[in-house]
């Protein structure tokens, strides 16, 4: 999702707001909100542009791992951000490593039948 249409200052800068009687200390606080919002949307579209995909699947009954998730287009430089949802035993998450087409994850111990990870996969570190 590429940023299209930036927040432009000299459109909310119109003759509209001049009319108006914002002090020249108004004008400026505008411009730095202006200035946020627009890199805020450029990090959003950076953040969406290495994005390959994101996901959630139960990997429990496997062990402790390492357990293989499979992701089309992820290689081994590529990035992932994995979250443990829930499990049946106490775990954490102790290792993700990307992969070519997957990325491994190893938790502290085994976590049972039940372990739903959620996980975003990248090109690059976002």
């Amino acid at each position: 999702m590429a940023l299209t249409n930036p927040i432009d200052l000299e459109v909310l800068d119109s003759p509209e707001v001049e009319g108006t009687q914002f002090s020249p200390d108004m004008k400026r606080w505008l411009s730095n909100v202006v200035d946020i919002v627009n890199a805020s949307f450029a990090s959003l579209d950076n953040y969406t542009t290495n994005l390959i995909t994101a996901s959630g699947v139960d990997i429990g009954g496997m062990g402790a791992g390492p357990i293989n998730v499979t992701v089309t287009g992820l290689t081994a430089s590529g990035y992932v951000n994995v979250n443990l949802i829930s499990s049946s035993n106490p775990v954490f998450i102790s290792n993700v490593t990307p992969g070519n087409g997957s990325f491994s994850i190893t938790f502290s111990s085994d976590p049972g039948a039940s372990a739903i990870i959620v996980y975003q996969a990248f090109i690059a570190k976002p």
